[in-house]
């Protein structure tokens, strides 16, 4: 023991010794024309011989941090996409060492010649950020084509129907600096004005139940703009996307508008078989179905303004419409079936709708001191449906069932929603929000059945979330109190709902991490179930609300993780998803009619897990990816059970050979299956080959090039009335496509704000 004192002593002392030598360098990095700061950029330390010593990232507010660094000569090296490298000498020190604002001025040099060095993905507990190579925006001509380039995991990009979603169908909320845009306008961003791409694969309470979240971060003009155009047509059939993009900057000012019209006139077939099951008899009938044809027609318009000044305020008010007309729905059909007796019968069923949807966005950011953050949007928004069904039977030219429905719906929606952040020095993050939505529907029914339904729904949500960073785990806690309420017809529902969020991130090294995320939510009954209204279907069976529906519980545990090494890249994501109480279909038998009801049943499961590999073999020109996955559910029903198990993939590749572009996506379908239906989605492939200069590209493809005939369906397994049904088409089998493209970008750039939050979908 008498030892012990001195040794310690002697132990003390030589450590603070070795602490006494090393001292911590620290800074901010900032965008040199907007003095905004640069979240993610690459900080190395060097010796003066530029020997690498150690790096960081900055975080999300431009500041970094290295500890322990020896009292020495040395040279810090700051880099950025799109930006000049900035090197700085640091002078030997005695203490620790903070560099005032680094600024960065944007490249001025060729897209070519800048290699990112660090990591391009970043990943966060809330988020993956992705930081797109040189070779990866020079290949492509949109934002859509950079993130097919990109081939982040689970995300499929559907052009068919202008969507991108996860592999489950669940689909993709887009957004632009934070503000909520259509597919449309990341088709027309100009990839070079892309900075980087955060993927909120565990989004937090702020973003609601939404499954992902997609946030391209643009650079800001500060003066003049960029006018993007892209046209995409079949020569064959009636098949088109286009879009126009305009934007115009002055000093705080911008001023954007973005419009993109689509068409379809294409064929299908419907054939099904359909029993009913009466108490004392059945009726078996196979439809046999003609070709018939499917059109619809949308345009999306957006006009914008922003006003921004860096580091304390940004205002954005959006003008936006939406307008799709239907003549002729997808589940229209012209078919025959046979009876006991020789006469066929022929079936004609005819859907049409359309919508008319304007909204004006109003958005407030106010920027304070101690990195404190307050954001107010107030969005309202009308929308006009008509609907329009018809069902007929006749034997021999004489009509003997004759069904016209008729719906008409206004519905007017206002949300106000303010938050407060506050941002911590350690990294850490509380984040607290009110959001109040009050909607109003006027529908009216005709036809078969004559009514009118005024439903006022009211949503009050109020959460909490607070982020803590520790060494390698990053989590986050929050709890969210939704107050819901809805009257039908004067009869009134309340319901006080609590939503708990867990999400952690372990980020195990370099190479590899994992991420869990564990959460309660509640979803209320649709406008259109809430009525007590009754509409024939056909001459046996009625379709009838249900005003009795009560909202239900999602509890939702989500598992997954990542590992890089060399060319291969590995990402494992497993979900399982718990519905207490779900809404789905019933089908019961009541004087002598089949009655087609919503209703809440007992539960419902899904098990979902997918692995997706990735190889690049040629770095930068030549990437596959595939992922096979499975998924598995059980609907409890209130007088039923069924399970259901799918294995399903998909795969991807991209390869670039100086200005020739080459993109291919191959997947079968994935089956969802909900109550007692199973949903029989359609198989896509997609191959395209193109050519792009700095301004113009074209690019030819073909959308089914190995299928014959395109598919889709379903299958109802009710005890009553089960039925299968299955949709084909040739006309978007083998079909080619031309598209072109035209850019032009003029005027300085700088770094935009980003709008942290937005109520668009409503």
């Amino acid at each position: 023991m008498r030892y012990t004192l001195p040794i310690l002593t002697i132990l003390a002392t030589i450590t603070s010794t070795l602490s006494a030598q090393q001292i911590k360098i620290s800074g901010k990095i900032i965008d040199a024309v907007e003095s905004t700061p640069i979240g993610f950029a690459t900080v190395s330390l060097l010796k003066q011989d530029s020997t690498f010593i150690k790096g960081v990232t900055s975080n999300d507010d431009g500041l970094f941090a290295i500890p322990q660094v020896a009292k020495d000569t040395h040279l810090l090296s700051v880099s950025f996409l799109g930006y000049e490298t900035q090197v700085i000498e640091l002078s030997k020190s005695e203490k620790d060492i903070t560099v005032s604002d680094i600024a960065l001025h944007p490249a001025s040099i060729a897209l070519n010649d800048i290699t990112v060095t660090a990591n391009s993905i970043i990943h966060k507990i809330d988020k993956d950020v992705i930081l797109p190579t040189a070779a990866q925006l020079k290949s492509s001509i949109s934002g859509i084509s950079l993130l097919q380039n990109l081939m982040l995991p689970r995300v499929i990009i559907d052009q068919v129907n202008n969507v991108i979603k996860t592999s489950d169908g669940s689909e993709i909320q887009l957004r632009i600096n934070g503000v909520i845009v259509s597919y449309s306008e990341i088709l027309a961003l100009i990839p070079q004005d892309i900075i980087r791409v955060e993927f909120h694969d565990n989004p937090g309470l702020r973003y609601g139940d939404v499954a992902a979240v997609l946030d391209f971060i643009t650079r800001r003009k500060s003066s003049g703009g960029s006018i993007n155009a892209e046209l995409m047509n079949n020569p064959f059939v009636g098949f088109g996307n286009n879009s126009f993009n305009a934007k115009v900057n002055h000093r705080k000012s911008e001023f954007s508008f973005n419009s993109n019209e689509w068409d379809r006139d294409l064929d299908f077939t419907r054939n099904s078989r359909q029993s009913f099951i009466f108490p004392d008899k059945e009726i078996h009938r196979n439809r046999v179905g003609e070709a018939i044809p499917f059109k619809t027609r949308g345009i999306n318009n957006n006009l914008n303004y922003s006003l921004q000044e860096s580091g304390k305020y940004f205002f954005n008010a959006a003008l936006r419409q939406f307008y799709r007309n239907t003549p002729n729905g997808f589940d229209d059909e012209k078919s025959t079936y046979y009876t006991g007796d020789s006469e066929p019968v022929n079936v004609y069923i005819h859907s049409a709708y359309r919508t008319n949807a304007p909204m004006l966005d109003l958005y407030f950011q106010r920027d304070l001191k101690n990195q404190q953050l307050i954001i107010v949007n107030v969005i309202g928004k009308y929308t006009y449906s008509k609907t329009e069904y018809k069902f007929q039977e006749s034997r021999n030219d004489v009509l003997y069932t004759d069904i016209n429905n008729l719906t008409k719906s206004d519905r007017y929606a206002l949300v106000a929603e303010g938050i407060y952040e506050k941002t911590f020095g350690t990294g850490s993050k509380l984040s607290t929000g009110l959001k109040q939505t009050q909607t109003y529907t006027e529908s009216t029914y005709s036809g078969s059945s004559e009514a009118q339904v005024n439903v006022n729904q009211s949503e009050t949500y109020l959460y909490a979330e607070y982020q803590l960073k520790k060494g390698k785990f990053n989590t986050s806690l929050g709890v969210g109190a939704t107050r819901m309420y809805y009257s039908v017809q004067g009869s009134k529902t309340e319901k006080y709902l609590f939503r708990p969020t867990l999400r952690m991130t372990y980020t195990i090294n370099d190479a590899a991490y994992i991420k869990y995320n564990g959460i309660v939510y509640n979803r209320v009954p649709s406008e259109g179930d809430l009525n007590n209204v009754e509409q024939e279907i056909d001459s046996l069976q009625i379709r009838r609300g249900n005003p009795n529906l009560r909202p239900f519980m999602t509890y939702q545990n989500t598992l997954w993780g990542g590992y890089k090494k060399g060319i291969f890249d590995f990402n494992l994501w497993m979900r399982y998803r718990y519905i207490n109480a779900n809404i789905a279909n019933d089908i019961f038998f009541e004087d002598g009619k089949f009655i087609n009801q919503n209703n809440n049943q007992r539960a419902f499961h899904n098990l979902i897990g997918e692995l997706r590999i990735q190889v690049q073999p040629i770095k930068d020109h030549l990437t596959f990816s595939f992922t096979p996955g499975i998924a598995r559910f059980i609907n409890k029903g209130n007088n039923y059970l069924h399970t259901y198990t799918r294995w399903y993939y998909n795969s991807d590749m991209t390869a670039n050979y100086k200005k020739w572009i080459f993109n291919a996506f191959l997947a079968n379908s994935f089956h969802y299956f909900e109550g007692e239906t199973l949903y029989l989605n359609e198989s896509w492939q997609n191959v395209s080959l193109g050519y792009k200069t700095d301004r113009f590209s074209i690019s030819a493809g073909v959308i089914n090039p190995f299928t014959k005939e395109w598919k889709s369906g379903s299958r109802v397994f009710s005890a009553l009335v089960p039925m299968s049904s299955q949709v084909t088409s040739t006309s978007i089998s083998k079909m080619p496509y031309l598209k072109l493209s035209y850019n032009v970008n003029f005027g300085r750039q700088y770094k935009s704000a980003d709008k942290k939050i937005d109520n668009s979908d409503i």
